[in-house]
């Protein structure tokens, strides 16, 4: 089962306004493609190059998100694949066999093999960036407390802001729950507002 998850703060309107804006020369995208798996479901944030697909495999990365409402489950073997996995909100511990074990809490990180037999404990809301043929990034997530800015740095050659809860502006572009803002270039040196108490992420791809 697929669906699209839309932004509760934008109203209806134009579909293709719905699915992503443009403004001051950043992307925001806006709808995103969600699907049922045994033990919750799954947001693909975005896929490159964009049209590409995630189960016949032609990406080179992939952003996205999912809940885990299950106790226990192992993931499936993705060879070739790296990947970054980040806890947003609840309790994740990963048994990658024969490697480490990992607990993971809101806002840890584990980057691992996608090939490693890996078995995941808790549940929780994570958020994965899946990188293959050398491509690399990095991830970072953040929490801002209501009315304070801090200075982030997007070096990478495309980059990623998900803004998981709250409200945020950066560079007269204002996020709300569930926006993705993509960054096409370097932008150094931009001050985050949060308009609300908010948890975000952010991406960097460094090697495309």
């Amino acid at each position: 089962m697929k669906k699209l998850a839309q932004n509760k703060h934008f109203p209806a309107g134009n579909h293709q306004e719905l699915k992503e804006r443009k403004v001051n020369n950043y992307r925001i995208k806006k709808e995103h493609l969600t699907s049922n798996w045994a033990g919750g479901e799954t947001t693909e944030l975005y896929i490159f190059p964009e049209g590409s697909e995630y189960k016949k495999g032609d990406f080179l990365f992939r952003i996205s998100s999912a809940t885990v409402e299950i106790e226990e489950s192992s993931f499936t073997p993705l060879p070739g694949v790296e990947r970054i996995l980040m806890v947003l909100d609840g309790q994740m511990k990963l048994e990658h066999e024969n490697h480490h074990t990992k607990l993971l809490e809101a806002l840890d990180s584990d980057h691992f093999s996608g090939e490693w037999n890996t078995l995941s404990k808790g549940k929780c809301t994570d958020f994965n960036l899946m990188c293959k043929s050398g491509t690399k990034g990095k991830v970072k997530g953040f929490k801002a407390s209501e009315n304070t800015e801090q200075q982030i740095d997007m070096d990478g050659k495309i980059n990623f802001i998900f803004l998981y809860k709250g409200c945020i502006e950066i560079s007269g572009v204002t996020l709300n729950d569930g926006d993705l803002l993509i960054v096409d270039s370097p932008a150094l040196n931009r001050t985050v507002k949060a308009l609300q108490e908010s948890k975000f992420v952010m991406v960097n791809m460094i090697q495309m």
